[in-house]
């Protein structure tokens, strides 16, 4: 006979999470969509600026010169580990089930077998968005400030390309000029990272303005040449396709999309979106941003022995006795890397 298979054995939950129809999210599937693992804790992280040189003209009767090679920071950082639990007890399997009628039939192992996948689904999703909330951090304000029990790190990234307008050149101040201010920006990351922007990040209070301002609708009913195109639509995962300034290269997006803040205030938590208010961003697809993962440690619980595992899930359960219940755990230690960091520009506009 063969040997029975625990639903609890974390192979098969990890098959749960691998198998389920991703959580998508825009940032990560726009941005950060390279993914490494890592067999360690911590991750060696390289940054590197390019620079334009040229070949060197050499007259054809003395030998080449040498161009030196562009170097690269490396950086070793220990990620935070993220670790969401849910419990189920014997009050959970004995009663009546979300959506279950009044004389369901089912049995408590039944009930745990469900409780599983649902918690499954609902501990991947709290990591998912909470990775979604690290990139938007990392794309508006150069940092992420990791707060937590135990936990209180900056992953500061240096980054120095945001700007705050005031009086006339607010974006909803009719005098300002918000194609200029795009124009001048988009400049500056081309010339610092070599990078050409092709998407813009909007508020979805900077839209408005936006698509209302006088000098963008005068630009955008020229209609000889084709300057720009305003053409909303519906992407996933509350993104909306704005329009584009083709004069510009830009794609302009809008992103509703929110977290509930328990860090700031935790006995007050609230509401706040990813793209924070009055704020634009400039920079572009085609720059390197990576997710990167250290391994996790933990202990066997037949063998108590400790263990490592590489992965962007690491799932694991255990069981006690008094009072009796048993424990599901998703791990993770995400970290996100921006390799090119001159090549996005924050504004916050209005």
């Amino acid at each position: 006979m063969p040997a029975q298979i625990s639903i609890y054995d974390p192979r098969v939950m990890y098959e749960a999470i691998i198998n389920r129809p991703p959580a998508h999210t825009f940032l990560k599937k726009m941005f950060f969509n390279e993914v490494k693992t890592f067999d360690t804790p911590f991750v060696d992280v390289d940054y590197y600026k390019s620079r334009r040189k040229m070949a060197p003209f050499v007259s054809p009767r003395l030998p080449g010169k040498v161009i030196s090679r562009e170097g690269f920071i490396t950086k070793t950082y220990t990620p935070p580990q993220l670790k969401p639990l849910r419990g189920i007890n014997g009050e959970n399997i004995n009663k009546r089930s979300l959506g279950d009628t009044l004389y369901t039939r089912k049995s408590p192992a039944d009930r745990a077998a469900e409780l599983l996948a649902s918690d499954i689904v609902e501990l991947d999703d709290s990591i998912t968005r909470r990775e979604e909330w690290m990139y938007a951090q990392v794309l508006f304000s150069g940092q992420v400030h990791m707060l937590g029990e135990g936990v209180d790190e900056l992953l500061d990234f240096n980054f120095t390309q945001k700007d705050t307008l005031s009086g006339t050149d607010k974006w909803d101040n009719a005098a300002s000029d918000p194609y200029a201010q795009l124009y001048e920006r988009r400049r500056v990351v081309v010339k610092n990272s070599g990078v050409n922007p092709d998407t813009s990040l909007m508020a979805s209070d900077v839209v408005q303005v936006f698509i209302t301002h006088p000098k963008i609708k005068e630009l955008l009913d020229i209609r000889r040449v084709e300057l720009g195109m305003i053409n909303p639509r519906q992407l996933p995962n509350g993104a909306t396709y704005i329009g584009s300034l083709s004069a510009l290269g830009l794609d302009i997006y809008s992103y509703d999309e929110w977290f509930l803040d328990e860090d700031t205030d935790p006995l007050n938590p609230t509401e706040q979106p990813m793209i924070p208010s009055g704020h634009i961003w400039l920079g572009s697809t085609q720059a390197k941003f990576s997710t990167y993962y250290g391994a996790v440690t933990l202990v066997d619980p037949d063998t108590k022995d400790f263990y490592t595992v590489e992965g962007d899930r690491i799932p694991q359960s255990w069981v006690s006795i008094e009072p009796p219940q048993r424990f599901l755990q998703i791990n993770s230690r995400p970290l996100p890397v921006p390799h090119e960091v001159d090549s996005w520009y924050i504004i916050e506009v209005i």
